[in-house]
């Protein structure tokens, strides 16, 4: 076909693509704005440029015979103006890059929506039309300004002259004005030295013009058919800028030469603006691959708390798509109160600010994370945004409970010598009086005193369990409660002391306590916890010293200050390099007889309770470690919290116990505090002798032969929802084991040795 187009009033766009579907689609969604013609190949299309004219060439890229690249070549060689939309579904950015190199305006990524085709259109129309009307504007202009120097050479008289430079200044300012809008507004170097060439070659008539790095030979610059001007900003020289008509013979008039060095320097910024661009968008590309390869979770969130960006591995983390993430507020994912209280502290100076969270999980385990929030300020210091760093550190927090375990299955390994020679000294105490007592049974005076040693003795046994089962975390976690310190001290010297004496017995080396506690508050915190930092401490420090010396424990508080721990050894000290490593998880100077750990988990708990732990040490000796914390500001809690007063009730118990000694001796405590006593041999002797309504209460061991406390208690809860249950236990409880008595509303759980008040008081809180 070619027939001239019909007029028409609306633009003209030529849609090319080898698939119909696509091509018609195309024709659809412009037919009501714009005079459309399509194409289905390359060949098709050049043949349409002669007579259809278009204004805009839509392409695809992949094609037959004549790909969108070619293609795209050989229009901008037919006409420069007419603009070329690019169209790929699977374009790389080299296929991009070279798209664009070539003068492509923009390019689409299918599927794109109608609005983004609409919109990519309406701008390529605008910048044919402003490059049309600015060619056409610059052509009339050149001419305007060869006449008024064709005057000057005919002119003579002085004034006149003076008139129609004037003119040709002003005529040689508006066709810069009009070249350097095309300048200004192009970021690309190629298109910027291609459209420069054609505009000066278009308006004054040059044979050829160029914008180049090199610097022409000196003959050439001579020549009075070309014109060389330097391209230089303060930074120094870009390029230059060359006229060149020695094809055409023609002399360049010496006036045009002020032209040239004016737009040269409209080019030195525009060149300057396109490497400063292409600097950016490098940097840019740079910047969105680290951020999409990242393996931590990357989102910013704008000054109203609501998600600006979200990266593949925030994708991972929060188990949440871009599209669902966007826009939402970030307090949907992560703790308001943290993060409030992060933002706070970014808007008052600080830099970054770190804390961690639990995201909940659909398998039940909880996703532990560990989140970054730093600040995005604008120019006035304002805060712009928030940018979150995000870890997930649930592996990582799973090992640390594992390897918090091991260590102190160690520290219990390493302590379990010392506690038998503890309880074998308690033990030929209670069977030495109690074969006293049996050999002396007339003396009440002896049999007294005796007795009293036997209790005495039970009971420190029962107190060195006690912290045993606390320190292995056998017993409930305590809530943080006012802590008497003194105590934590005396009770991490307590546990720890068999370890010492063995090794006084053992290696012969001299080791001293020396212990100075003075009058200080109590602390918030958890016994348990506080005990096991001072566990780790006393025995890093009794490591410390393999030739003997002196472990220096000390507790004091000046007026109205913090209360501080201090517990220093005479051992080898540390070299500056171990100091600032030592509160490393798994740096350890001991080889394999250590893991790295013991201070770090004392350092670890101490931050918990919102305390400082800092070392002073020089190698020879010995170490300090200072522990201080905020004072409680009130009286340490009972560990029993009162029980109203209410008149007291006689029971009906059932006891459970598959040992014959520990159960005849729980019901003879429970007779004499006047409660009605059926002892059970195991849980099935139990369950048979049981009836609804027949007991008030039921008392029963954990670990038993057969059938434990735990199926007990569940077949019990069968047989009866309502009964008051309560365990007692010489092993303790796990943590994960609290779920579990809740299920089964158990009362409360006792650990053997009980005395009979406690035994009674339990009975008396269950019946409630």
């Amino acid at each position: 076909m070619s027939a001239i187009a019909p007029p028409s009033t609306l633009p003209r766009v030529l849609v090319v693509d080898d698939e119909l579907g696509p091509r018609e689609s195309l024709r659809m969604l412009l037919k009501p704005a714009y005079h459309i013609q399509t194409a289905e190949n390359g060949r098709a299309a050049l043949d349409a440029l002669e007579w259809f004219r278009p204004d805009v060439v839509i392409m695809d890229i992949k094609m037959p015979e004549i790909d969108g690249l070619e293609l795209l070549q050989r229009v901008k060689t037919a006409d420069r103006t007419i603009e070329v939309i690019m169209i790929t579904a699977y374009a790389s950015l080299e296929t991009v890059k070279h798209a664009l190199t070539n003068g492509a305006f923009e390019y689409l990524i299918k599927p794109f929506a109608r609005k983004d085709l609409e919109d990519v259109v309406r701008r390529a129309l605008l910048r044919r039309h402003a490059e049309l009307g600015a060619r056409g504007e610059v052509v009339r202009l050149v001419e305007e300004m060869r006449q008024l120097s064709a005057k000057t050479r005919e002119l003579e008289e002085a004034a006149r002259r003076e008139a129609v430079e004037q003119s040709l200044r002003v005529t040689q300012l508006s066709i810069l004005r009009e070249i350097s809008r095309t300048i200004v507004g192009e970021l690309d170097p190629r298109e910027l030295a291609t459209g420069v060439s054609a505009q000066l070659q278009a308006a004054l008539g040059y044979d050829r013009v160029t914008v180049t790095s090199k610097t022409p030979a000196r003959a050439e610059r001579e020549d009075p058919r070309v014109v060389m001007c330097t391209i230089r900003d303060a930074q120094g020289p870009l390029g230059a800028l060359v006229a060149d008509n020695r094809a055409s013979g023609r002399a360049i008039d010496p006036r045009e030469r002020e032209l040239l060095e004016m737009l040269s320097e409209y080019l030195a910024i525009a060149l300057r603006n396109s490497r400063l661009y292409g600097e950016i968008a490098d940097t840019k590309r740079w910047l969105e691959t680290l951020i999409a390869s990242a393996p931590y979770a990357i989102v910013s969130i704008r000054a109203d708390d609501h998600i600006d960006g979200w990266n593949p591995a925030a994708e991972r983390i929060f188990r949440l798509g871009s599209a669902e993430a966007l826009g939402r507020p970030i307090t949907d994912l992560l703790p308001a109160a943290d993060y409030t209280d992060a933002k706070q502290r970014l808007i008052t100076g600080q830099a970054m600010h770190e804390f961690e969270a639990s995201l909940p999980s659909e398998q039940g385990r909880p996703t532990a994370l560990a989140i970054a929030l730093a600040a995005l300020h604008g120019r006035q210091g304002e805060l712009k945004g928030v940018i979150a760093i995000v870890r997930d550190i649930t592996a990582q927090r799973e090992v640390e409970q594992q390897l918090h375990q091991t260590e102190k299955h160690t520290a219990l390994g390493q302590l379990a010598g010392g506690i038998a020679h503890d309880f074998n000294n308690l033990l030929q105490a209670i069977l030495g009086y109690a074969q006293l007592m049996k050999q002396n049974p007339g003396d009440a005076e002896f049999l007294n005193r005796s007795l009293n040693v036997v209790e005495a003795a039970a009971l420190d046994g029962s107190e060195t369990v006690r912290r045993i089962q606390t320190f292995a975390r056998l017993r409930p976690e305590e809530q943080f409660i006012a802590v008497d310190v003194n105590q934590i001290v005396q009770d991490a010297v307590a546990i720890t002391r068999p370890r010492w004496e063995e090794k006084i017995a053992h290696d012969r080396r001299p080791l001293h306590l020396r212990l100075d506690v003075g009058t200080v508050e109590s602390i918030h915190g958890r016994p348990a916890a506080l005990t096991e930092a001072m566990t780790n401490l006393i025995l890093n420090a009794l490591d410390a010293m393999p030739d003997g010396g002196t472990l220096r424990l000390a507790t004091r508080q000046e007026q109205g200050g913090p209360v501080t721990i201090t517990v220093g050894d005479s051992g080898v000290g540390m070299s500056e390099a171990v100091r600032q490593r030592v509160f490393e998880p798994f740096f350890s100077t001991k080889g394999e007889a250590g893991s790295g750990l013991g201070l770090s988990m004392a350092y670890s708990i101490v931050r918990r309770h919102g305390g400082d732990i800092h070392v002073d040490s020089q190698p020879g000796r010995g170490a300090t470690f200072t522990l201080t914390f905020p004072a409680a500001r009130e009286q340490a809690k009972p560990g029993r919290p009162a029980r109203p007063a209410t008149a007291w009730r006689r029971a009906r118990v059932l006891v459970v116990d598959d040992e014959p000694k520990v159960l005849a001796t729980l019901a003879e405590l429970l007779q004499s505090t006047g409660h009605t006593v059926i002892p059970a041999p195991s849980g099935a002797a139990a369950l048979a002798a049981y009836a609804p309504d027949r007991f008030d209460a039921v008392l029963t061991n954990l670990g038993m032969a057969g059938m434990n406390g735990w199926e007990f208690a569940e077949r019990l809860r069968a047989m009866d929802p309502n009964v008051a249950i309560l365990f007692i236990t010489g092993w303790g409880l796990r943590e994960e084991d609290q779920d579990r008595l809740d299920t089964l509303k158990v009362r409360g759980c006792l650990f053997k040795p009980v005395r009979p008040g406690d035994l009674d008081a339990a009975i008396q809180d269950a019946l409630v």
